[in-house]
């Protein structure tokens, strides 16, 4: 695959930072074996406006039918707002499992599968389980009222590339939208003089809007270009979208434009071999467990990892054998090393976290996302309405209930002969006969008040005893020449095809 220099002399696959959305997915190399070797398969998909109940239920069907019928294993979580998968699985078959979710629901069209073939047999998934849940990522916005809109308020994706030149510009900062546990052994550090990293030292997602809505957070972010990142990019939808819909109805917070790298992580040192900015290594929730860049040296990565074992304190940077924080309202993945793996089986209570030794407490005050969301509506509809206001033509008017063998005449009478110029009969668009509704040219702005005062009298302006309503005409561009040089006045309505 050809690759190419950043100004900064870093090496860069730009074909990988491109998202397979709307178009083929990656040909398998010919270096691997499509018998005797796996591919993995990250993939996530919103869903807006959300699935019913029953199409929910009809989408896990589906989704399990599909798999299983192309031998497909892995983890999968549908909810009504759509669908998260990490599965694994024969080269050709998953690629047959990424099309026939393309069949099956146009959606998944603008997917962007992430897919990473040569992976060994034995890291391949055992078994298949796509679960029905509520939410896909446990931010605590599951249901509409809460979550905000992706179509509205969702970050703006920069490719792996152009986030890579993002992080240089001294105006920004970062966030790690991941979990403490995971950004221990691997994060961005952008260059010196380029954007600030910021950690909100999360357990769980849950506490991500807890620590957005919090003053301290908001003061680092205001005036501020924010960057976001994650592991495949998913958690970053809802959390830029958040933080959007946030700054919508707070006018003392206002970032300068929110961002999110598309394809997360995974894309990112799949673009940049040697690493760029990014040092350490990525967690995952596979077999695989971790991911580093592709041609650095692993003991290049372990110096650039400062993780501890959480007992002996001794550098350690591999999470292996699912030890969890002993503290009862944390429970978080730990790091153990293997001459403490005994001690931590014995006295799993008394393990400890990075976050629990320090003794950090997450933000406790939960934003009314309910309100907000509501309110972000709100002036949503209140500005379309004031991008909406129209002028009329000072000319015209809208003529409606006229009897339908009425003549140009007869209406010239009613009105007036000193007031009407021309008149546009309108037509039914399949039959072309005339419905018993009009556009008068009036010969000036002061013909056009004097027809509306008639009109808004007692009694009105009557044809054939029936009052006929009049109102003024809206100012539209394919109204501009209905009255141009090539009008023709017809001294009747059409009589439509006959």
């Amino acid at each position: 695959m050809p690759k190419s220099r950043l100004h900064d002399e870093t090496t860069i696959i730009p074909e990988n930072a491109r998202p397979s959305s709307f178009g083929p997915l990656p040909r398998l190399d010919a270096s691997h074996d499509p018998n005797k070797t796996g591919t993995i398969l990250l993939f996530y998909q919103y869903v807006e406006p959300e699935w019913s109940r029953s199409e929910h239920k009809s989408a896990l069907k589906k989704v399990i039918q599909i798999a299983s019928d192309n031998n497909i294993t892995g983890r999968g979580r549908v909810a009504r707002e759509g669908l998260n998968c990490t599965l694994t699985g024969k080269p050709l078959d998953v690629r047959r499992f990424c099309n026939g979710l393309r069949s099956w629901n146009s959606i998944f069209q603008e997917t962007d599968f992430k897919l990473t073939d040569g992976l060994t047999l034995e890291k391949c998934f055992k078994s298949l389980s796509i679960r029905k849940t509520d939410e896909l990522v446990a931010y605590g916005l599951g249901g509409k009222e809460k979550a905000p809109s992706l179509k509205k308020f969702s970050g703006t994706h920069l490719e792996a590339d152009a986030y890579h030149e993002a992080m240089q510009d001294p105006e920004a900062v970062i966030i790690d939208v991941r979990n403490a546990y995971e950004t221990a052994i691997g994060k961005f550090q952008p260059p010196d003089g380029g954007a600030q990293l910021i950690d909100p030292k999360m357990r769980n997602s849950i506490e991500f809007p807890k620590w957005l809505a919090s003053k301290e957070t908001q003061d680092l972010l205001n005036n501020k270009k924010v960057l976001m990142y994650c592991t495949g990019g998913i958690r970053c939808e809802r959390a830029t979208a958040l933080l959007n819909q946030m700054s919508a109805v707070d006018s003392d917070l206002k970032p300068k434009g929110v961002y999110h790298c598309r394809g997360g992580i995974e894309r990112y040192v799949k673009t940049f071999p040697e690493g760029g900015f990014w040092k350490g290594k990525n967690y995952l929730f596979d077999k695989r467990m971790e991911q580093i860049p592709g041609v650095i040296e692993s003991e290049v990565v372990e110096k650039s990892v400062d993780s501890k074992c959480c007992l002996c304190r001794q550098k350690w940077t591999v999470y292996r054998g699912q030890h969890k924080c002993g503290v009862a309202a944390c429970g978080v993945p730990v790091i153990v090393c293997k001459s403490c793996t005994k001690t931590a089986l014995l006295k799993p209570d008394d393990l400890r976290c990075v976050l629990c030794r320090e003794g950090y407490r997450a933000p406790s005050s939960l934003p009314d996302l309910i309100g907000m969301k509501r309110k972000a509506m709100a002036e949503e509809r209140s500005d379309k309405k004031v991008k909406q206001v129209r002028t009329f033509f000072k000319d015209r008017l809208f003529l409606k209930r006229l009897p339908l063998a009425t003549s140009f005449q007869a209406v010239v009478d009613v009105l007036g002969k000193d007031v009407v110029k021309n008149i546009h009969w309108l037509v039914d668009r399949d039959t072309c006969a005339f419905y018993g509704s009009c556009v008068v040219l009036t010969k000036d702005e002061e013909s056009k008040s004097k027809i509306i005062q008639r009109s808004s009298k007692p009694g009105g302006i009557k044809m054939d005893n029936k009052k006929i309503k009049i109102a003024e005409v809206f100012v539209k561009e394919k109204d501009l020449c209905l009255f141009d040089g090539n009008f023709i006045q017809l001294q009747r309505p059409p009589i439509g095809n006959v």
